[in-house]
């Protein structure tokens, strides 16, 4: 049976680049599936010239290509690491953490209500804060991943996300879901209720905490299979 020889699968590997496959790792996987069924092809046919099984497999992808099939990818790597922040963070409102956030929770309520109207600027002030070093931190990742790159001359999916996820707001929609608590909990002449003083203690509380399981819980994750990745693949 007639066999991928080395020079077609250099082929196979500009012809996934010339389809904007520019993550190695996606194309690695992608080689090694497309040189697979153009091989199963010469099993029934052995006379089917080279360029002819790589367009049939290729049509197989749909109109977009594998366009797709790198969205999906990343799609699903996103899911991961979004279940896996959450995880974390649900970890805090369950034995043995629970007890601690609930100390964390009415540390910052008393503050919050004593320290009126200081409080409100100063968690503000904090969230700023945090979201600016959150900021900083990811451009620090940014540069590391671009220093891989320029090692080994390839890109990784893995990066791309990892990317992705450092350069959004961590807690989404919290100035939103702040300015309609003030809304409900808002007394006509501008006092706030301890109703509100509740809720946006929650919030407070709530962003912290993502954004310390972010920098200390995925950020460390992220990093070490980046650098497995490279790993893995610079040996291919």
């Amino acid at each position: 049976m007639r066999k991928i020889t080395e020079q077609e699968i250099n082929q196979i590997f500009d012809f996934t680049k010339k389809h904007y496959v520019e993550h190695y790792d996606v194309q690695v996987e992608l080689v090694d599936h497309l040189a697979n069924a153009i091989e199963d092809q010469w099993k029934e046919d052995p006379n089917i010239l080279f360029e002819d099984a790589l367009q049939t497999e290729f049509k197989k992808f749909g109109i977009f290509g594998f366009t797709g099939l790198v969205e999906q990818k990343q799609t699903e790597l996103q899911k991961h690491y979004n279940k896996t922040l959450w995880r974390e963070v649900i970890k805090f409102v369950s034995i043995p953490k629970v007890i601690l956030t609930v100390c964390l929770y009415f540390i910052l309520f008393n503050v919050v209500r004593y320290f009126q109207p200081i409080s409100e600027v100063l968690i503000g002030s904090l969230i700023l804060l945090s979201f600016i070093y959150l900021a900083v931190d990811g451009f620090r990742l940014m540069n590391q991943i671009k220093q891989y790159q320029k090692k080994y001359k390839k890109s990784w999916l893995i990066q791309s996300v990892a990317v992705q996820f450092f350069s959004l707001p961590v807690v989404y929609g919290f100035s939103l879901s702040y300015s309609i608590a003030r809304q409900f909990f808002e007394i006509g002449n501008g006092e706030t209720t301890v109703g509100f003083l509740y809720i946006m203690t929650g919030f407070g509380l709530f962003h912290f905490i993502t954004i310390y399981v972010l920098l200390f819980k995925i950020k460390p994750k992220l990093k070490t299979e980046i650098i497995q990745t490279e790993l893995k693949f610079s040996k291919l």
